[in-house]
C-alpha cells in the first residue's frame, strides 16, 4: 500500500477546511472540487502557542496603542499564525472587502478577555472576517445548530466563499449563521467553549458584518434563498439578545421573501431536482414552524398559510433532516389544524388534540438529548395552549380533574414537564434559547393562575404531587435559566407572593415519575443529564414523595 501523501504547508483551501493536503499545485482535492489552488495564506514559525489568554490579551492592547499603520498590524496579527496543515489550530480574523460603507463598531461586545481585530484606519480599505474564521463558528453550527435549524448546508457555503471571495451574498448568509450560533449557544465569553483556543468574534460583530453584506448585494432586490436564510438567521440573533421588535420584522422579512421566491406554491417544486425540493421544503416549514410560536408567544399575527398540498418532508437518509424536525412540524400541524377548526367542530378537535399531543413514545425514543429537549417541552407548551384556547370556546369542567378541559389541567402537564426534566440537563434546554423559557413560563404561569382563581385545587395533589410543589419547581428553574430573566421572575414573583409561596431552591426535585415512565426511562438515568443540574435548579429524583424531607411538605409553604 503506497505511503500517504502530506504536507507541511497545506494550500489555502485545505487549511480552511482542515483536511490533509499532497502539497501538489494544484493539489488533488482542489482538482477534484475544481477550486483555484493557492498558497497566498502567509505561515509563522511553528512551536507553542502562547501564553495564557490575560497575558496575550495584555501584550495585544500594548501592540495596538504603540501601531503605526494597518500595514504593520497586518503582517504583525499573521505573525502568530500557525503553518497551514491540518492540525492548525490559530486562524487569521480578517480579510479585505470590496469597498463599502464601514458599520459602527461601537459597543458590539467583544470580549475583556481576548483580542479583537484591528479596524481599518482611514483611507484603508474595510476587513471582512476571513473564511477560516468564520469556519470554526460553521462546524460550530453545524454540531449544535443544524439539528434545529436543518437548512444551511455548511459544505456548500464554504465553497461558494472560497471559490468566490467577493460573494456579498454568501458572506452574508455566513456571518449572519455565526451570529445566531454565537447567541443562541451562548459562546461569546464562555471558557472552554467549541472554539476555546481560537480567534473569537462576538456575536454582534458577526451581526454588524452580516448587515453590512446584506446592504452592498442588495438583498431587498436581490431577493433569493440565501438571502431569506439571511434573514431568518438575523430574527434568530435579535430574539436571543432580546430585541424583540426586530426579530419580529426580521421573521416577517424572511417570510415576506419565502411568498417571492414561492415556497408556498406547489408550482414552485414540480422542476426542483428531489434534493432541491426538500431542501426548499424544510425552509418552508422551518418558518411556518418559527412563525405559529412566534405568533403565539407575542400576539402577532400569521403571515404564511398552511399550504396542505405541498410535497410531502421526507428524510432522505442523507443527513440533511432528523426524526425530531419531522416531528416538529408535525406538532405544528396539529396545532394550526385544531385552532381554525370551525367553532362548531372546536371541542372534538380540542379533545383529538390533547390526545394526540398526550403522546410521548416518539419524544422520549429520540437519542439526540438537544432534540428531545425541543420535542417534549413543545409538546407539553402545546397542550397548555390548546387548554388556554379553550377557554375561549367551550365550556370547562372541575368536576373531572383527568379531563383536559378542566381547571387541574395546569397541574397534569406541569407534573409531566417536571418528569421529563429528570432526564434533561439545564444545557440542554438552554441551548433554545428564549423560546424555551418563554415555552415553560407560559406552563408555570398558568398553573399560578389556576391556583389563584380557583384556590381549592391548592389542596388537591396531583399523583401525589401538589400544586405548590410544582409551581415552586418550575419557578426555581425559570429563575436561573440561561443566567434569569428579570421579566420573567418579577411576574411569577407577584403571583407566588399572591399564592404564599416563598421562592427559594427545593433540596431535591420530587421523584414524578410513575413506575412504568421509571423502566421507559432507565436508558437514559445513565447519562450525566439525569444527574444534578444546579443548587438553584432541579435535582435528579433520590427518593419517594413518602421520604421527602418536612422542607418539601405542603404545610410548608
Amino acid at each position: 500500500m503506497a505511503p500517504r501523501k502530506g504536507t507541511r504547508r497545506a494550500c489555502d483551501p485545505c487549511s480552511v477546511r482542515k483536511v490533509r493536503c499532497d502539497g501538489d499545485q494544484p493539489c488533488s482535492r482542489c482538482r477534484a472540487a475544481s477550486w483555484e489552488c493557492t498558497y497566498l495564506k502567509t505561515h509563522g514559525k511553528s512551536g507553542p502557542k502562547g501564553p495564557r489568554r490575560n497575558t496575550e490579551a495584555a501584550i495585544r492592547r500594548l501592540q495596538e496603542r504603540s501601531r503605526a499603520s494597518g500595514d504593520q498590524a497586518r503582517s504583525e496579527s499573521e505573525a502568530s499564525f500557525d503553518d497551514g496543515s491540518a492540525s492548525s489550530v490559530e486562524f487569521a480574523p480578517i480579510d479585505r472587502l470590496p469597498p463599502f460603507e464601514s458599520p459602527e463598531i461601537d459597543g458590539l461586545g467583544w470580549p475583556d478577555t481576548v483580542p479583537s481585530p484591528t479596524f481599518p484606519q482611514l483611507g484603508q480599505l474595510p476587513q471582512k472576517i476571513s473564511i477560516a474564521c468564520i469556519s470554526q463558528y460553521l462546524e460550530v453550527y453545524q454540531a449544535k445548530g443544524y439539528p434545529i435549524w436543518p437548512v444551511v448546508d455548511t459544505e456548500a457555503l464554504l465553497a461558494r466563499l472560497l471559490t468566490n471571495p467577493d460573494d456579498m451574498e454568501a458572506y452574508a448568509l455566513a456571518v449572519a449563521v455565526c451570529s445566531a450560533t454565537v447567541g443562541q449557544f451562548q459562546i461569546d465569553a464562555q471558557p472552554g467553549s467549541p472554539v476555546e483556543g481560537h480567534f473569537r468574534v462576538s456575536s454582534a460583530m458577526f451581526e454588524a458584518e452580516a448587515v453590512r453584506a446584506r446592504n452592498a448585494s442588495d438583498h431587498l432586490e436581490n431577493v433569493t434563498i440565501w438571502s431569506l436564510l439571511s434573514s431568518f438567521f438575523l430574527h434568530v440573533y435579535s430574539a436571543d439578545i432580546g430585541r424583540m421588535t426586530a426579530s419580529t420584522v426580521l421573521l416577517g422579512e424572511a417570510i415576506t421573501k419565502a411568498h417571492i421566491v414561492g415556497l408556498h406554491k406547489t408550482s414552485h417544486y414540480e422542476t426542483l431536482s428531489v434534493e432541491q425540493q426538500q431542501h426548499h421544503l424544510r425552509i418552508y416549514w422551518l418558518l411556518f414552524v418559527t412563525e405559529r410560536a412566534h405568533s403565539i408567544q407575542h400576539d402577532i399575527p400569521t403571515m404564511l398559510k398552511r399550504t396542505p398540498d405541498l410535497p410531502q418532508l421526507a428524510d432522505l437518509n442523507d443527513g440533511s433532516i432528523n426524526p425530531a424536525f419531522l416531528q416538529l412540524c408535525r406538532l405544528f400541524h396539529i396545532l394550526d389544524v385544531t385552532i381554525t377548526a370551525d367553532p362548531s367542530t372546536a371541542r372534538d378537535a380540542l379533545a383529538l388534540a390533547q390526545q394526540q399531543l398526550s403522546d410521548d413514545v416518539a419524544s422520549r425514543g429520540l437519542q439526540n438529548e438537544l432534540q428531545r429537549a425541543d420535542i417534549s417541552m413543545t409538546q407539553q407548551w402545546m397542550r397548555i395552549y390548546l387548554w388556554q384556547h379553550a377557554l375561549g370556546v367551550t365550556n370547562l369542567s372541575s368536576t373531572n380533574p383527568e379531563d383536559e378541559f378542566s381547571f387541574s389541567f395546569p397541574a397534569k402537564v406541569a407534573q409531566s414537564v417536571l418528569g421529563y426534566l429528570t432526564s434533561l440537563s439545564r444545557e440542554s434546554l438552554e441551548a433554545h434559547g428564549p423560546g424555551m423559557e418563554t415555552k415553560l413560563f407560559d406552563i408555570a404561569s398558568s398553573l399560578a393562575d389556576v391556583m389563584i382563581c380557583v384556590p381549592r385545587l391548592n389542596r388537591e395533589p396531583h399523583f401525589g404531587i401538589g400544586p405548590r410543589d410544582l409551581i415552586h419547581s418550575l419557578s426555581a428553574l425559570l429563575g436561573s435559566f440561561r443566567g434569569g430573566n428579570p421579566a420573567v421572575v418579577n411576574i411569577l414573583q407577584e403571583k407566588l407572593t399572591a399564592l404564599g409561596v416563598a421562592v427559594t431552591s427545593p433540596q431535591r426535585l420530587i421523584d414524578l415519575s410513575s413506575s412504568e415512565d421509571e423502566r421507559e426511562d432507565q436508558k437514559y438515568s445513565d447519562s450525566p443529564a439525569s444527574l444534578s443540574w444546579s443548587k438553584v435548579g432541579l435535582f435528579a429524583p433520590i427518593s419517594p414523595i413518602q421520604e421527602l424531607p418536612p422542607a418539601l411538605s405542603i404545610t410548608q409553604f
